[in-house]
């Protein structure tokens, strides 16, 4: 995962051209995110108007899942540790919050990680699909170079 500019992109080691999948672009700049340590689907970003923003792509994938004014502050930073996040500011400040239940416990859903895996799994499929229809494409629009053989007269 990659966080610039407004959006937060999820990458393929095989498509290194384009990501598989990304979030909405935000109001606020992003400054950081994090995976969850103990869920796949689930990551964390902040912005820079104070707030993170809580992504689960197991339940949903077009819209944030829970989002929190943390900071007056840009937020900087933010780190997971079982059920506890520290976020970071720019002021020097690292703020404690504690995540509830369902941010952080894995045995609330035993297939998750299956589920997950498999979506990643159709979107790089589907972003190699259009990888090549685009090159296809490129190829069929290119102009044919006409070769003339012209004798030579001596």
């Amino acid at each position: 995962m990659t966080v610039g500019d407004w959006s937060a992109k999820i990458w393929c080691e095989d498509l290194k051209s384009h990501p598989i999948m990304q979030t909405r672009y935000h109001n606020a700049y992003l400054t950081d995110g994090c995976w969850s340590p103990t869920r796949c689907g689930l990551f964390f970003l902040t912005r820079m108007d104070g707030f993170l923003d809580v992504w689960d792509f197991f339940y949903r994938q077009n819209e944030v899942a829970y989002s929190q004014k943390i900071s007056d502050a840009v937020l900087t930073s933010i780190r997971i540790n079982g059920s506890m996040a520290a976020v970071g500011d720019a002021d020097g400040n690292v703020n404690m919050i504690s995540l509830c239940r369902s941010l952080h416990d894995a045995s609330l859903n035993t297939k998750e990680k299956e589920i997950m895996g498999n979506v990643f799994e159709r979107e790089t499929r589907r972003e190699k699909s259009l990888d090549v229809a685009k090159r296809l494409g490129e190829k069929m629009q290119k102009p044919k170079v006409a070769v003339q053989n012209k004798d030579k007269i001596a």
